[in-house]
């Protein structure tokens, strides 16, 4: 079965979304190594007696920045994630709209099929009715003869034998258009 543009769509937009988390993610990496530099100075520079006052606003700044794009981050994938279940959802719907137009439209073909038979099965009725009716005549007429033999009646799918009693042999043959 195809991917439909609904959950196709949100692929794309999930690909475009983890690119997104990892240049994130490499901007937090980045942020925070340099907090663990900040650190390490503010470490060496209050054991040297240094003012660490704006190294430390710095550290706080460059944290805080590292804990914004982490949330972002994590917004994100959350976006993503949520994007996903929705197209997945969405494309279940249009699998169960196709499976229902099909189960109609075979349903559908059933009924014609069953209508056709059906057709078929009174138009044999009637060339039978016919046939009694024609061999009644000959009864009735006094013109027929003694004996039974068996016609045969032509139709679409081959030839068919019918027990109506015939004058002469072949001499009377149905013919189902």
């Amino acid at each position: 079965m195809a991917i439909s543009n609904i959950m196709s769509q949100s692929l794309i937009n999930a690909k475009c979304s983890m690119k997104m988390a990892h240049v994130q993610s490499n901007a937090k990496k980045q942020m925070d190594g340099k907090s663990n530099v900040l650190k390490a100075e503010i470490k060496q520079d209050m054991s040297s007696g240094t003012d660490v006052k704006r190294k430390e606003e710095e550290l706080a700044v460059t944290e805080e920045k590292a804990t914004k794009i982490g949330k972002s981050t994590m917004n994100t994938l959350s976006e993503m994630n949520s994007d996903l279940k929705q197209a997945a959802k969405a494309d279940a719907e249009i699998v169960r709209a196709e499976k229902a137009a099909e189960k109609k439209k075979a349903e559908k073909a059933a009924e014609k099929k069953k209508a056709e038979k059906k057709a078929k099965a009174e138009q044999q009725e009637k060339i039978t009715e016919s046939a009694k009716t024609k061999e009644d005549e000959n009864v009735s007429d006094g013109n027929r003869i003694s004996g039974t033999f068996t016609s045969v009646n032509i139709v679409a799918d081959g030839m068919v034998p019918s027990s109506a009693p015939v004058e002469t042999v072949g001499a009377k043959l149905d013919i189902k258009a």
